[in-house]
């Protein structure tokens, strides 16, 4: 094999490992978006938990029943929706973690055959 095609080679590996960790950053990085949206959804849902019980003594149960009956499944919900977006979020960043450390390239592995070959 002549050496020029496997200094080509290289360049092509290194080159298409770079990309695919350029991909899988930028995959983690809506990963992470999702994740903060997820506890944005679940802080806000523990909020009006917070207020509906802070607010207990200025009305009675019976009168405003039909009102907290919506409002504590609007909390539920919001709740279940914030959770199921956190843990998704953080499957899919360790499953891309998981990707990349098997898939490409390490850092001073390019390094040293980039040095090699130039």
């Amino acid at each position: 094999m002549n050496p020029l095609d496997n200094h080509l080679n290289d360049d092509e590996e290194i080159r298409n490992s770079m990309a695919l960790i350029r991909t899988i950053e930028a995959e983690k990085r809506t990963y992470l978006a999702e994740l903060r949206t997820g506890i944005g959804i679940l802080t806000i849902s523990l909020s009006l938990l917070t207020i509906l019980i802070a607010t207990s003594n200025y009305y009675t149960i019976q009168e405003v029943l039909m009102h907290v009956i919506g409002l504590v499944f609007g909390i539920v919900l919001m709740g279940v929706i914030g959770v199921y977006l956190a843990i998704h979020s953080l499957i899919k960043l360790r499953a891309k973690e998981r990707l990349k450390r098997e898939s490409c390239l390490t850092t001073e592995e390019i390094a040293k055959r980039y040095n090699h070959s130039h």
